[in-house]
C-alpha cells in the first residue's frame, strides 16, 4: 500500500553538480550509481559560480516536463524513492528543497543570512551532517511537507514545467545564492517547500571566510534596496 496520497504521475529527474576535481571523488556521484539514476551531469574541475552553470542548466531544460535537482558534490543521497517524493512534492511545489524556513526578515542585520537563524516554529526538514569529531548525526528541524520561503542549495529541485523564467543572480556565486534565489522566487509568487528525501551532507557550511562576508555585504544591499522600494510603492 502506497503511503502517498493518491496516484503520482512519476516524474524524470535530472541531477545537476559540480565538482573541484573528477566527479568519482563527490558523494553525489556515489549516491547516483548506487540509486541507478543515470541522467545527470557534473561539471567537472570547475572554477565558475554555482548561478552561472545552474543558470546554463535551467536554460537548457526550460519548459520541459522534468525535475532538474541542483545538488553539492558532497551531498550523499540515500533514498530508494526519490523520485516517487519528488515526483509528489511538485504537485504542492515549484521548487523543493531538504531543509527551509517559512519566515525571512530581509530588514534584520545580521553576521550570516540564512534560513536556520530564524525561530524553531519557522523550521522545516531533516538532513544528516558530519560534526568535526567526525561522526555523523541526523537533524531534525522540523515538520515536511511545509511551505518554505528561504531553502538551502544542498539541495534544490526545479519544476521546469512551473518556473518560467526564474534564474539565480549571478553576482552570487555560492554564498548565499540560495537564499537570494528563493527569496526573489518567493517575490515572484512561486512556491517552496520541502520535502523528506533522505541525505548527508558532508559540511555544515562556512561562515568566517572573506568571500562569505563580501557575500552578506552584496546581499544586505540588494535586499534592503528592494524593501525601501517597496515600502516607497505602498506609501505612494
Amino acid at each position: 500500500m502506497s503511503l502517498l496520497p493518491g496516484p503520482i504521475r512519476l516524474r524524470d529527474i535530472f541531477v545537476v553538480s559540480t565538482a573541484i576535481g573528477p566527479k568519482e571523488s563527490t558523494l553525489i556521484y556515489r549516491s547516483l550509481g548506487k540509486l541507478g539514476l543515470d541522467a545527470f551531469q557534473i561539471v567537472e574541475h570547475n572554477r565558475r559560480g554555482l548561478s552561472e552553470i545552474y543558470n546554463e542548466f535551467l536554460d537548457r531544460f526550460a519548459g520541459q516536463d522534468l525535475i532538474v535537482v541542483l545538488a553539492h558534490s558532497d551531498v550523499l543521497i540515500f533514498d530508494a524513492f526519490i523520485r516517487e517524493k519528488l515526483s509528489h512534492a511538485s504537485t504542492l511545489f515549484n521548487i523543493i528543497g531538504l531543509v527551509g524556513s517559512s519566515h525571512f526578515d530581509v530588514a534584520k542585520e545580521t553576521p550570516a543570512y540564512g534560513w536556520a537563524i530564524w525561530p524553531p516554529e519557522a523550521l522545516s526538514g531533516s538532513v544528516e551532517h558530519l560534526l568535526a569529531d567526525g561522526s555523523f548525526r541526523w537533524f531534525s528541524y522540523g515538520p515536511t511537507p511545509r511551505r518554505c520561503v528561504a531553502m538551502d542549495g544542498l539541495f534544490l529541485a526545479i519544476d521546469m514545467l512551473t518556473i518560467g523564467d526564474h534564474r539565480f543572480d549571478p553576482q552570487f556565486t555560492f554564498h548565499l545564492y540560495d537564499i537570494d534565489f528563493c527569496l526573489a522566487a518567493h517575490s515572484k509568487k512561486l512556491s517552496m517547500g520541502t520535502t523528506n528525501i533522505c541525505a548527508h551532507h558532508a559540511s555544515a557550511g562556512s561562515f568566517q571566510s572573506e568571500e562569505y562576508r563580501q557575500s552578506v555585504s552584496k546581499f544586505r544591499q540588494k535586499w534592503m534596496a528592494i524593501a525601501a522600494a517597496r515600502e516607497e510603492k505602498h506609501a505612494g
